[in-house]
């Protein structure tokens, strides 16, 4: 399973759903921690500067939670 998230005035939200506009990005959820230790979500998004990335981490902790 891929989560899509999507970059809104740079914080990262999950996008379970995938219907939020703008341009997404997919990533597993087990390596989502991976990805903002390596900014890759910056990259994904074009963005120069750091992301908000609270959002994403309590939705994997919450999918985590369920199992």
């Amino acid at each position: 399973m891929l989560l899509r998230v999507v970059c809104r005035e740079g914080t990262i939200f999950p996008d379970p759903n995938h219907r939020a506009p703008g341009r997404g990005a997919w990533v597993h959820p087990q390596c989502a921690t991976e990805a903002i230790e390596r900014r890759a979500f910056s990259r994904a998004f074009g963005l120069t500067t750091q992301t908000e990335n609270r959002e994403l981490i309590e939705y994997i902790e919450s999918l985590n939670l369920k199992k």
